[in-house]
Formats: structure tokens, sequence, C-alpha cells
């Protein structure tokens, strides 16, 4: 198939981890290279960033990275509440280790993502800036930009102006893509709300993958870079992603059939995340009677 289709990933903090997941869906049904180009707000534009790459493993290694202490590194004395309180050090950290700038430069597909220009204290301006073709200081500088939430980072300068987060503007960048002619997009939300998005562009064929479960509000979903949360939400994309992949794939769209399908993949899920549980529950266990048995010298 012709790389004619659009990949758009939206903003959503610790979300982004179900991304990760539907692109693994993706790869398994080989449709990576049905994607001709790539939009991303927030969090989604480093995932864009990865994707572009074509290296899942990597990006995988990336969310894998990611925990609380790391993203909201900060000297809690220091908090008055003035703007950027946390340290940007592991997303740079993320940005530097993992993506790949030489492979964004040189990629012949576009690949976008949304930053929004300050105005004043309140006003923003929505823009789209390229990564492909641009320098790797340029790219790390937008990848920056485009995940600075207001009050928690610092505005980002960029050729003499600030920049912060794009999902302030537009946390699903549908235009770029379809200002270049990309009429079939696949829409990768962070929740069901932002399929209202999809209206705003009748002309085009959407295969949009939304959480078939709630993954939380600011505070227990976005904000929530617990490695626990991290993995439930990879595995609820991969599956959400593989049912909507295979329907599409096969022609067989049976809404009442995805939907049990659906309920019965979130039951399993639950089950492997308290498996996990249970096993990290055994290895502290075994650790401490380990500790204990050498304390006594017992063999």
């Amino acid at each position: 198939m012709e790389q004619n289709w659009g990949l758009v990933f939206s903003g959503g903090g610790a979300k982004g981890a179900y991304q990760i997941g539907v692109w693994k869906a993706l790869k398994e049904r080989n449709m990576e290279g049905w994607i001709g180009g790539i939009s991303g707000a927030s969090i989604g534009s480093l995932n864009a960033a990865l994707f572009a790459c074509n290296e899942y493993a990597q990006a995988e290694a990336v969310w894998k990275q990611v925990n609380m202490l790391s993203v909201f590194d900060t000297d809690w004395a220091l908090i008055d509440g003035k703007e950027g309180i946390f340290s940007r050090e592991a997303m740079l950290y993320l940005i530097r280790g993992y993506v790949d700038m030489k492979k964004i430069t040189e990629s012949r597909r576009p690949i976008f993502c949304s930053v929004s220009k300050v105005i004043s204290e309140q006003a923003y301006e929505g823009c789209y800036m390229r990564l492909d073709g641009r320098t790797s200081y340029v790219i790390e500088t937008l990848l920056m930009a485009s995940s600075a939430l207001p009050v928690i980072h610092e505005a980002v300068e960029y050729q003499g102006s600030l920049y912060r987060d794009g999902g302030l503007t537009d946390n699903v960048p549908i235009k770029p893509l379809y200002e270049l002619g990309f009429r079939k997009i696949i829409l990768v939300g962070l929740k069901e709300e932002m399929k209202r998005f999809e209206q705003q562009y009748p002309d085009v064929e959407f295969l949009s993958v939304y959480p078939s479960q709630s993954l939380g509000n600011f505070l227990d979903g976005t904000l929530n870079f617990r490695q626990r949360f991290i993995q439930f939400g990879m595995k609820l994309g991969y599956k959400d992603g593989l049912r909507v992949f295979q329907a599409y794939q096969s022609g067989e769209i049976d809404d009442a059939r995805l939907k049990k399908q659906a309920e019965l993949d979130y039951q399993e899920i639950l089950m492997e995340m308290k498996q996990m549980e249970l096993k990290e529950q055994v290895d502290g266990h075994m650790e401490t009677l380990k500790q204990i048995m050498e304390t006594y010298g017992i063999d």
C-alpha cells in the first residue's frame, strides 16, 4: 500500500503510553508502511518523533524509563509559586538518548508537532512546526516546547519567541496533515471526547483508536507517570489497536462484537496486571528472606 495515510498522536501526558501500545498493534498488522506523514501534540509529539525513527523497541524502552521521580524531579524547598517548578532534565535525557535525530532530519515523511506561541499571559497562538529537515538542536527545542505545560514547566524560547505545550491550542493536530493533502488519517486519541475533532474534516477517512476504558483525569491520568499506569496504558492501547485494525483489514466491522471483545480484553489486562503485582510481591518477599538468611549465615 502507498504511504497515503497520516498518523496523528494527541496530547495527554502519561496517557501517551497508550499510543505506544497502538503502535505495537499497527506494527503487528504490517501497517507501519501505510504512514506517509506524522503529527503530534505535547507527549504525542515525542511519540511522533519516536515513530518517525521506525524503532518500536526504542519507544518501548523510553516509556519503561519513565517514572514519577524522573518526570517531576525538583527541589521542593525552592517551590515559590513561580512557573517552571519541575526540571526538564528527564525529558532531555529521553530525547537525547532515544530519538535518532539523523533519521528525523533526513526523513522523507513530514513530521509535525503543535506548539503554542505565547502572546500574553493567557493568550496563545497555535503553530505547527516541521521537525523533518531540521537540526538536532531545533528538533530538541521544539519537542521541549510542545510538552511545556503551564505552571509545571517554563516556556521554551525559539527564534525570539516563547512557546508552550501544543495541547493548549491544538491537542489533536489533524490540520497540518490535512493541509498537505492527506485524506486518510489514523488518529490515536487519548480520550473518547476527542472524536469530535473528526467532524471538522468531513472529507477525511478516519481510522481512529480511542481508549475503550478511561485513562483517568488530569491528576490520576495525565500526570500519573507511575510504571504500573504506563504498563496498563500500553497494554490497553495494544488491545484496542489490534481490534480496530483487524476489523478494518477484514472488513468485518460488527460494533456489538467489538464492544464485547473490548470487555474481554480489559478483563485479560486486569488479570495480567494482577499477576504482575503478585510476582513483584513474591520477588520482594524472597529478597527479604534472602537478606535474613545472609544475615544469619544460612545457606
